[in-house]
C-alpha cells in the first residue's frame, strides 16, 4: 500500500507517498493580486511547510522538476503557469528548528541557517562581483563577520546577486519564522532578540527591489510594532480569511478520497466531529489527524500530541477565572469578540480577549464570523481539541486518581446520585483539590465551574446567571444534550452540625424554585431540568437534589 506523507515536508519525498495535491495554490499566486509579501499563518502540521517546499520546487531555476509536476493539477491548467516551472530563483529559510537557551545561541544558529544558503550559491563568487560584494559573500559564508546584525541584510544581498545573475526577480520563501520568537518567548530572552530578527525580516521583505514576491508563514503575527512595522506591503492570511483556505488543511472531499482511495469504511460524519471544523467559507480538516487516523485505523488524539500544550496551560493559569470564562464564551452565539490578528504570547498575560486571539490563532479555538463588522462567536472545533482542553485544564495540579474523580462526577450528576455526588466532592474537592484555596463562597464557585466547565463539554456552564427573581449560582444549558442543571451552593466556615447542613440544603433547593432559576433552561425547551443544592463546610458537603 502506498506510503502516507506523515512528518514529511520534502515535496520531491512526498510525491513518491500518497499526496494530497495542492498544487492549485500555485495558480492562486500567480493570478491573484494579493501582494508582493504574503504572511500566511496556520496551526502546527497543517501543512505550510510541505507546500512552501512545493512552491519552492515549482518556480526554482535551479531544480529541475517537471516530472514532480506531469500528473499534478497546476499541470492541467494554461500553458502560462509552465512558464513559472524552474524559472525564477528561489531563495527558501526553514526556521521550524531554531532552539536555543539564550539569545546568543538562537543568533548563532540563525547566522548558521543564512551561511548555508549561501554555500548554495557559491557559483556567484565566479560572477564579475565587485571587490566590496566578493568581501561581503565570504564574510556571510565563513561567519567572520562580529557585527551580528551584518547578517540581517545577508537575504537582500543575496537576492540581488541572484536577479544580477539569472536576470529575473527572486522568490523569497521563509518557513516558521515566528518560531525563534516563540522559543525566546519561552526562555525569557525575547526583548534581547527582537531587534535582531526585526531588522532580519525587514531588509529581507521590505524595499527589496530584486523581489518578484515573498511567502512567510508561522502560526502567529508578532506584534506589528516589534517585526512588522516597516512592512507596507505585508498581506496577511489567517485562519480568518478565505483566500487560500483551501490549501491548508484537507477539504470534505479530499478526506472522503482518502477513505476511497484506502478502501477505509469509516463514516465522514465520524471524521468531521473529531478532526473538522476548522475553515470560515469552507469546512476544514485536520490534515496530520485525519493522516494518522488513515495510518492507524484508529480516532485518537493525534494532532494535541505533536507540540507541547505548556504554553497553553500557562497563560490559562495566568488569567483567574479564564477557565469559566472561556466555557462561557465558546458555543455560545450572544458572546462577541473580534480577534486580534498581531498578538503574541507576551500580550496574553491578564488579558483575556488577547488569550482568545491566541487561541483562535493557535487552532485551539475556532472563530466564526456572525457578520461582516469583524463579530465572532467561538466553539470548540472538535472532539479532539475538546478532549485537550478537558485533559490539560483540569489535570493541572491533580494526579490520575483525582482525574478520574473527576470524570466520574459527571455521570453522578446526570444520574442524580447523591451518595456518590457527596463522596466524589469530599476525596476531590475538600481533601484532594490542592490548586485552588478554599477559603471563601467565591472559592468553591470558581473552582467548581471549572471543573464542570471542562467535565460537561456538550454544555454551556455558566455562574451568576441573572433571573426576573434573582441571581443563579451555576447554570448548566445543553448544547444539544436533554439534561439541563441549576445548582445553588453554600458555603459555611467552620464545622456545621450534620442536621443544620441537611436543613440549609433544603432551604437552598427551595431558593432555586422559590426564585425559578430554572427558567432559562424552559425557555429553550430542555426536557430534564435537574436542581441541586450543593451545601459546604470546611470538612462536609451536603447534596440535595430534586428533578422538574
Amino acid at each position: 500500500m502506498i506510503k502516507l506523507p506523515i512528518g514529511i515536508d520534502d515535496f520531491s519525498i512526498a510525491n513518491e507517498t500518497y499526496y494530497v495535491d495542492k498544487t492549485l495554490i500555485i495558480k492562486d499566486l500567480i493570478d491573484s493580486n494579493i501582494g508582493k509579501s504574503i504572511l500566511i499563518k496556520r496551526p502546527r502540521r497543517f501543512g505550510k511547510s510541505l507546500t512552501l517546499s512545493m512552491i519552492d520546487y515549482y518556480f526554482d531555476i535551479e531544480k529541475d522538476s517537471k516530472k514532480l509536476f506531469n500528473d499534478k493539477l497546476i499541470s492541467k491548467e494554461d500553458n502560462k503557469y509552465k512558464n513559472y516551472l524552474n524559472n525564477y530563483p528561489v531563495i527558501h529559510i526553514n526556521m521550524k528548528n531554531l532552539s536555543a537557551e539564550s539569545k546568543e545561541s538562537l543568533i548563532s544558529q540563525t547566522i548558521d541557517l543564512i551561511s548555508k544558503i549561501y554555500r548554495k550559491y557559491l557559483f556567484l563568487l565566479d560572477d564579475n562581483l565587485l571587490d566590496i560584494e566578493k568581501k561581503e559573500f565570504n564574510e556571510i559564508l565563513d561567519k567572520t563577520n562580529d557585527d551580528i546584525y551584518s547578517y540581517t541584510t545577508a537575504l537582500k544581498n543575496l537576492s540581488s546577486l541572484l536577479e544580477k545573475h539569472y536576470n529575473k526577480k527572486v522568490i523569497i520563501l521563509i518557513d516558521e519564522y515566528d518560531t525563534p520568537l516563540d522559543i525566546a518567548f519561552q526562555k525569557k530572552y525575547y526583548d534581547e532578540v527582537i531587534l535582531f530578527f526585526k531588522k532580519l525580516y525587514s531588509a529581507t521583505l521590505k524595499d527589496n527591489s530584486s523581489l518578484l514576491f515573498s511567502i512567510v508563514t508561522g502560526v502567529l503575527e508578532v506584534a506589528k510594532e516589534s517585526i512588522f512595522s516597516d512592512l507596507n506591503n505585508l498581506n496577511v492570511l489567517s485562519v480568518l480569511n478565505k483566500n487560500f483556505s483551501s490549501y491548508f488543511g484537507f477539504t470534505k472531499e479530499e478526506v472522503i478520497k482518502l477513505l476511497t482511495d484506502f478502501n477505509l469504511k469509516i463514516d465522514i460524519k465520524e471524521i468531521e466531529k473529531w478532526y473538522g471544523g476548522y475553515g470560515t467559507n469552507i469546512e476544514i480538516y485536520n490534515p496530520w489527524s485525519v493522516l494518522n487516523l488513515i495510518s492507524n485505523e484508529m480516532f485518537d488524539q493525534y494532532w494535541v500530541n505533536t507540540g507541547s500544550n505548556n504554553t497553553l496551560i500557562e497563560l490559562i493559569g495566568q488569567i483567574p477565572n479564564s477557565i469559566k470564562m472561556l466555557n462561557e464564551a465558546i458555543n455560545n452565539k450572544s458572546a462577541i469578540f473580534r480577534i486580534n490578528n498581531s498578538i503574541t504570547c507576551k500580550d496574553v498575560y491578564n488579558n483575556f480577549n488577547a488569550l482568545i486571539s491566541y487561541l483562535v490563532q493557535t487552532g485551539y479555538i475556532v472563530a466564526k464570523p456572525l457578520d461582516i463588522y469583524g463579530n465572532y462567536y467561538l466553539i470548540l472545533p472538535n472532539l479532539e481539541i475538546s478532549y485537550t482542553f478537558e485533559r490539560e485544564i483540569i489535570s493541572r495540579g491533580i494526579n490520575e486518581e483525582q482525574y478520574n474523580l473527576a470524570k466520574s462526577l459527571k455521570n453522578a450528576i446526570l444520574n442524580s446520585d447523591i451518595s456518590l455526588i457527596s463522596d466524589l466532592l469530599k476525596k476531590y474537592v475538600l481533601s484532594s483539590y490542592s490548586y485552588y484555596e478554599l477559603n471563601r463562597e467565591k472559592d468553591y464557585q470558581v473552582m467548581l465551574v471549572g471543573i464542570l466547565a471542562v467535565l460537561f463539554e456538550n454544555y454551556i456552564v455558566k455562574s451568576e446567571v441573572i433571573g426576573q427573581k434573582g441571581r443563579c449560582d451555576i447554570l448548566i444549558s445543553p448544547k444539544n444534550e436533554d439534561n439541563g442543571i441549576v445548582i445553588e451552593l453554600k458555603k459555611y466556615k467552620g464545622r456545621v452540625a450534620s442536621s443544620r447542613l441537611k436543613k440549609f440544603a433544603e432551604e437552598a433547593l427551595n431558593q432555586i424554585i422559590d426564585k425559578e432559576y430554572y427558567l432559562e433552561l424552559k425557555k429553550k425547551d430542555v426536557k430534564n431540568i435537574l436542581l441541586y443544592s450543593f451545601i459546604f463546610d470546611d470538612n462536609n458537603v451536603e447534596i440535595l437534589s430534586k428533578k422538574i
